[in-house]
């Protein structure tokens, strides 16, 4: 099982300060995350002046391996399992470790991910809005770190994240996604180790940071990539609108077609917002989460 566990780094300053816990790769097929970490990790050796850095990238070995979403060993998502059971199926067991090792004792939780090849994504840091006392704090730190779009995730958390895990141990946690598809953007790249960069100087671990450049746009809703604008039929999804777009109740978003090209599915907006995910793969099957469309606050 050695083997199968992250290597967690650590980059430490020459006196004390804060804990900053920072994944990335939970899904192996989400390569932006695991690049910034070893950007950031590289620029941190020369730069960090108090406190701790440590990081988990890749967090899922196998999966990164692989580049799969889902484990090849035992075929579970790893942001499902959190906080994992150190006597479960393998994927578990890295989220034991990972909440043993790399969460727990932290004072902040960053979590990198993206769309994945899978989907599309706005370029985003998100947070959860169910603590009345880590939301405050979460809430600072996505301001900080500015992305194009702050997605709040009021509510219960949903079950098996490393966020939920952070907050069930009392610390504040922020989430990032970028645009994915299997392609690294240089822009989202820079957004990813600029944010972190930010946030560290805030803290006065490092002597300074890129400065912020972004109007945010805030939204909220659930942000589940398990749930959203459903799939009931199996063909390909053509695809109407794009992510980040504005849309009305009822627009519609595209539309499934079959093997003759005739269409069996159209796929219209649920509420009144901002696109925030789209799937990017075409050919579909029913179940598959084709879209989310989050409330503009």
């Amino acid at each position: 099982m050695t083997s199968l566990l992250p290597t967690i780094e650590y980059v430490k300053g020459k006196v004390d300060g804060p804990t900053i816990a920072i994944l990335g790769g939970v899904h192996g097929d989400e390569f932006e995350g695991v690049l910034a970490c070893r950007q950031i990790r590289n620029l941190l050796q020369r730069t960090l002046i108090r406190g701790t850095v440590k990081f988990a990238a890749p967090a899922h070995p196998v999966a990164w391996n692989a580049s799969t979403r889902n484990s090849p060993t035992d075929g579970l998502n790893l942001a499902r399992v959190f906080p994992g059971n150190t006597s479960g199926n393998p994927t578990e067991q890295v989220a034991a470790f990972l909440t043993e090792n790399l969460i727990k004792g932290a004072d902040l939780v960053i979590d990198l991910h993206s769309a994945g090849r899978n989907f599309d994504m706005a370029l985003l840091c998100g947070y959860l809005d169910s603590d009345p006392v880590l939301s405050i704090k979460s809430a600072a730190y996505a301001k900080i770190f500015d992305a194009p779009y702050t997605w709040i995730h009021s509510g219960p958390p949903s079950p098996g994240r490393s966020l939920s895990a952070a907050e069930a141990l009392g610390i504040p946690s922020i989430y990032v996604e970028g645009r994915g598809g299997g392609q690294v953007r240089t822009a989202d790249l820079e957004t990813y180790v600029s944010g972190v960069l930010r946030i560290l100087h805030s803290l006065a671990m490092i002597d300074q940071s890129p400065k912020a450049s972004y109007t945010t746009i805030s939204v909220s809703g659930d942000g589940n990539t398990d749930e959203g604008v459903i799939s009931t039929t199996a063909g390909y999804f053509c695809t109407t609108a794009e992510v980040g777009s504005h849309v009305a109740q009822g627009d519609l978003l595209g539309e499934v077609i079959d093997d003759e090209a005739n269409t069996c599915e159209k796929i219209f907006s649920p509420s009144s917002g901002i696109v925030m995910l789209m799937k990017r793969v075409t050919r579909v099957s029913p179940g598959d989460t084709l879209s989310i469309v989050a409330s503009k606050l």
